[in-house]
């Protein structure tokens, strides 16, 4: 089977995946405790503007290896505390961002449509679709931030959630190519 026939499953997972991301961060209260102020916001506003700090990531405390046999690296990286500020250019523009994650759900399924295509013949069962699709999308969907979150870490719970999300979208990925699948 050609991926280019699943183009229906395709552009309903896409939309029906952006509905359920946008159900997810806007309406669900499952990601609210995801993020906290800082206790003195203005201070650190102050201290990133009067730094210069470009946009980019920054770990701290930031130590070249050559330093480490320092007494004074050792000590600073002792006594933390450690961390990442990821600073960004611009204020986000909400558009050009939901524009982005459909982008990326498009592509998350053709992908997806494309293994199941490779796969699975036409007229498949529900459940044979319903399985390699759903393990597809589940992968997908959770799988691609684990290496970076074993080293730039957030909290558990945030991790969590994230997880459960990506489990939700694989399941309505495999829900849907399994009903669509010609």
């Amino acid at each position: 089977m050609m991926v280019l026939q699943l183009w229906l499953p395709i552009l309903v997972a896409t939309v029906v995946l952006f509905i359920a991301s946008f159900l997810a961060w806007v309406v669900l209260p499952h990601h609210k405790p995801d993020v906290r102020r800082w206790p003195d916001e203005d201070a650190l506003l102050d201290l990133i503007r009067r730094s210069g700090a470009g946009p980019g990531e920054y770990l701290f405390p930031f130590i070249e290896d050559k330093d480490m046999k320092e007494d004074w690296a050792r000590q600073r990286y002792a006594a933390g505390p450690w961390g990442v500020i990821n600073v960004w250019g611009r204020q986000p523009h909400i558009g050009l961002n939901m524009i982005k994650t459909v982008l990326f759900f498009l592509v998350v399924s053709f992908f997806v449509a494309y293994v199941g295509a490779s796969a699975l013949a036409p007229g498949a069962s529900f459940g044979e679709v319903f399985r390699i699709v759903g393990v597809t999308a589940l992968l997908a969907h959770t799988a691609g931030g684990v290496c970076r979150e074993i080293w730039f870490t957030r909290p558990l719970r945030a991790k969590l959630m994230d997880f459960a999300d990506g489990v939700a979208f694989g399941l309505i990925t495999a829900l849907v190519f399994a009903l669509l699948w010609p």
